[in-house]
């Protein structure tokens, strides 16, 4: 006779991985839906409350996962630079083909291929912030998100072999969302260009 407790535990398991999948996929849908209305409406157009609506959810719901709104564009920011990896920029595999490849300016031609599809993502996202820079605590947000480049930043410099804050900055300032907002949507031009362009550029200023 079968022990009655033999398959209580993958019974339980298979419930927690469905809580889990079930956790993750509300997670999503409040994220999808944040993004489409932060950029729809700015960051005090889009209440929680229009949130919770376009993504099926309860407000309290949003709220349980996310804190708060500020909290809420953090989480979509980082979403949008690391894209379906969950792991830390540097980890991922565009940035270790960076480190890997031996010549300078490859290296520099892989970087801009890499950076400019997570600026396209995360640009959206870092208006709204900017936008809302009266609010110490977008405020705080907007620096941290600067601060998180100017580390990942710092990675492609040392790949190169080149210590020097100076180039921390010049890579800070052409690979900025602002500017690839400036270039892209004002300027009309192309992802290849602007591709191009950064790699170049880059080139041009730290190879030199």
């Amino acid at each position: 006779m079968a022990n009655v407790g033999d398959d209580v535990k993958p019974r339980r398991r298979y419930r927690s991985d469905r809580r889990r999948e079930q956790a993750a996929q509300t997670r999503e849908r409040i994220l999808d839906a944040a993004a489409r209305l932060f950029e729809e409406r700015g960051y005090e157009g889009a209440a929680v409350t229009a949130i919770a609506a376009e993504a099926g959810v309860s407000p309290e719901t949003v709220y349980a996962r996310f804190d708060n709104k500020r909290t809420l564009l953090g989480a979509l920011a980082q979403r949008a630079v690391r894209g379906d990896d969950p792991a830390p920029v540097p980890e991922q595999a565009g940035p270790r083909a960076v480190a890997a490849a031996a010549d300078p300016r490859e290296q520099l031609r892989l970087f801009a291929a890499d950076i400019v599809r997570r600026l396209e993502r995360v640009g959206p996202i870092i208006a709204v912030v900017d936008e809302g820079r009266g609010d110490p605590e977008l405020a705080e947000l907007y620096e941290r998100l600067h601060a998180e480049r100017r580390r990942n930043l710092g990675h492609l410099v040392a790949a190169l072999g080149i210590e020097s804050d100076d180039a921390v900055e010049t890579g800070w300032a052409l690979a900025s969302p602002e500017l690839h907002r400036l270039l892209t949507r004002t300027g009309g031009w192309t992802r290849e260009r602007y591709r191009d362009w950064l790699s170049e550029s880059l080139a041009a200023l730290l190879l030199s």
